[in-house]
């Protein structure tokens, strides 16, 4: 067993084996046990270091504390293509949203007739939390299109296209809205909205409104409203319109266009166009 008999207030030290007596060290020396060899100096360092390890044999000295890094950084596609991680992500969060519904056309109407057409139904939405090790080396995205605007006349909206990412996760797109029949009384639905599915948190999106309209030859009343568009998650569905006119495209991410419609002795209406989806990848990278 060391036992040293010094007091001894000097910065390095030296402590042998051998002696008898009361010790007093001062904040920079270091009590060594039997069997380990004496370490012959130990600077104080700066602030930020610690004391390390050199291995076997080496005295230690103080050093300087590396921090890992953490940083955040996102990828947005707004059109299919593939996506690539950063170096050292660890983990990301990938939103989809499918594309939204085209808003119905609105056939052409006598003087006795109105019509009025549904808006497209809202992209559906999914959101999930996935590891490095479930993105691998890269996973295809596909964006899904915008529903066509209903053409000219009674005609239904197009349906929009379903987002994915990879088999990871996906949101379908709305449905089209209903054609704008002249009539009497005679509205027309809006498209349903799109449903999100493979997330820790789906939704459906909104679906388009009804159009409406109303005729009354006796009183001479005529008026019509076609369907707003459903909105998605990001919400942007276009208007419809009640003084009788073409339908209005969606305006956000997944959004569903709008209805035409029309008041008496009017032509043909096209619908408004749906927006397309979008998938939004946020990464958080540890360095």
């Amino acid at each position: 067993m060391v036992t040293n008999n010094a007091t001894n207030t000097s910065n390095p030290i030296t402590v042998a084996e051998g002696g008898t007596g009361t010790n007093t060290f001062t904040a920079n020396c270091v009590l060594l046990g039997e069997g380990i060899s004496p370490i012959s100096s130990v600077s104080i360092g700066t602030s930020g270091q610690v004391l390390t390890s050199n291995g076997l044999g080496f005295d230690p000295t103080f050093q300087t504390i590396v921090f890992p890094s953490f940083s955040v950084k996102r990828q947005v596609f707004t059109s299919s293509g593939t996506y690539t991680p950063t170096a050292n992500m660890v983990y990301c969060d990938i939103e989809a949203i499918g594309g939204g519904g085209g808003g119905g056309g609105a056939g052409s109407t006598s003087s006795t007739q109105c019509a009025a057409a549904g808006g497209g139904g809202g992209g559906g939405y999914a959101t999930k939390i996935v590891s490095a090790a479930t993105i691998g080396a890269s996973q295809t995205i596909s964006i899904g299109a915008a529903g066509a605007a209903g053409t000219s006349g009674a005609t239904t909206g197009g349906t929009g296209g379903t987002t994915s990412i990879g088999a990871i996760l996906s949101a379908t797109g709305g449905t089209g809205g209903g054609p704008g029949y002249a009539g009497g009384g005679i509205g027309q639905n809006g498209g349903s909205g799109g449903v999100g599915s493979g997330g820790d948190f789906n939704i459906t999106g909104a679906p388009g409104g009804t159009g409406t309209f109303m005729t009354s030859i006796s009183s001479g009343i005529y008026w019509q409203a076609s369907g707003n568009g459903g909105s998605s998650y990001y919400g942007g569905g276009g208007n419809g319109n009640a003084g009788g006119g073409n339908g209005n495209a969606a305006t956000s991410y997944g959004g569903g266009g709008g209805g035409a419609s029309n008041y008496i002795s009017s032509p043909n209406r096209v619908g408004g166009a749906g927006y397309a989806g979008i998938v939004v990848i946020t990464e958080y990278i540890y360095t």
